[in-house]
This record gives C-alpha cells, sequence and structure tokens, in this order.
C-alpha cells in the first residue's frame, strides 16, 4: 500500500528561493582573458570566505555592481569598465537546477500564483532576471538589494502584497535549501520544503497532492528538462 500523499490542495502560491534552489549556478564565470585564477580573485577581493562586510550591504542596495567593479579593478589591476563587463557578462549564462526549474514553469502554467523572493545582488535584478527570462516565469520577483533588507520575513510579505488575491502564508508553500527559512515560514503559518538535491526534490514531488493542481508535480518530475 502506498503511502499517503502530503495534502496541498489548498496551496494557492508557491514561493521559491533562487541561490542552490531554483538555481546553485554561480556568478561572474567569464573571465578576462588568459586570467586563469580570475574566480579566485573575485572570492579574495569580493566575497572574502566569510567576512561580509561587502556582500552584506551589496544584498542590501548599499552599495551595486560599479562600486565592486571599481574594488576589483584595484585589487587585479584591470579598468574598472573593463571589469564591470566581465562582471555582467559572468551573470547571463547560469546553470539551473532542472527538477525545481520545470517544477517553477508548471506553476508559471498553472492556476497556482509563483513569486521568486530572493536575498542577492544589484546584478541579480539587472542582469540575472531579463537574461534568463526569470520575469516572465514568475508572476512576482521581489530582490532584497530592491528593498534594502535580507530579512525574508520582510521580503515574503511584499511579494504576497504585489501578489494580491488574499494570498498569505496559510495558502502558500515555500521552495528553499537551508533549514532557517523554511522553519521561520512555516512557524508563520505556511507549508514548505527545504530542497536537499534534485533526486530527494522530484521523490518529494511524487509524494505530494495538490488537488486540482496535481498537474504542477507529476509523477514524471524526474525525468523533465528545462526548455
Amino acid at each position: 500500500m502506498s503511502p499517503e500523499k502530503m495534502d496541498l490542495s489548498h496551496i494557492r502560491c508557491v514561493v521559491f528561493d533562487y541561490g542552490f534552489s531554483l538555481s546553485s549556478g554561480l556568478y561572474f564565470n567569464v573571465s578576462p582573458p588568459g586570467m586563469t585564477d580570475w574566480e579566485e580573485r573575485v572570492q579574495r577581493a569580493v566575497f572574502r570566505g566569510n567576512d561580509d562586510t561587502i556582500t552584506d550591504p551589496w544584498m542590501r542596495g548599499e552599495i551595486g555592481l560599479v562600486e565592486i567593479a571599481g574594488l576589483l579593478a584595484r585589487e587585479i589591476g584591470l579598468d574598472a569598465e573593463e571589469v564591470l563587463w566581465y562582471l555582467r557578462q559572468g551573470c547571463t549564462d547560469l546553470g539551473f537546477n532542472e527538477a525545481v526549474y520545470e517544477f517553477a514553469r508548471r506553476v508559471h502554467c498553472s492556476p497556482l500564483k509563483s513569486a521568486l523572493v530572493t536575498a542577492n545582488m544589484d546584478v541579480f535584478s539587472d542582469v540575472v532576471v531579463p537574461s534568463h527570462g526569470l520575469d516572465d516565469l514568475f508572476d512576482v520577483i521581489v530582490n532584497s538589494a530592491d528593498v534594502g533588507t535580507c530579512d525574508k520575513t520582510v521580503l515574503w510579505p511584499l511579494a504576497f502584497n504585489s501578489l494580491g488575491c488574499g494570498i498569505s502564508y496559510r495558502d502558500s508553500l515555500l521552495i528553499e535549501d537551508g533549514e532557517k527559512n523554511p522553519a521561520a515560514f512555516r512557524k508563520l503559518g505556511g507549508m514548505a520544503h527545504q530542497y536537499l538535491g534534485e533526486g530527494e526534490f522530484c521523490g518529494w514531488l511524487d509524494g505530494v497532492d495538490f488537488g486540482e493542481n496535481g498537474s504542477v508535480a507529476p509523477s514524471s518530475a524526474s525525468s523533465q528538462k528545462r526548455v
């Protein structure tokens, strides 16, 4: 006897996280000619291991990619405009986690509403979204850099308000990696699934009952590919 499926038939909205949920592709993947250590240089100059003195203000919109390019240019001895071009170009062709992307596509084609809510930098809104057509895939996109805070408990309600129709936590599902934000979403009254990888996600989808919207999660989810 097959196990009883998780009942999500009341869900009217699916909220997606971006980094390591919808996509695990790394930014800035195009390097200047001959600079084989480009990614390491970017990591050292900008991300600095666990030092958030640059990334946190960047994700709050307090600094932008232009300032980052200037910082990196001084570190590696290139013209800031040239560095800016490569930084932007390196965000135009990013990979997606296929099962999550396909689920997002099916949600978009269903009566359900969808939102992409991310703690991210200005380059996400300016380059990643238009380059990958994400504004055509999601009804609403909320990026921390456009709002001024990385607190998802502030960002999620902004998405709900933009979606309208009285959508709130109680009729929404979150798809996000990590433990903290899914736990917070549940505590606020929503449903959440912690993304742990493609195989696990496909298996989880097979065990979910979306009621009248069951077509968003077919049993063949594991075989779907982005087109």
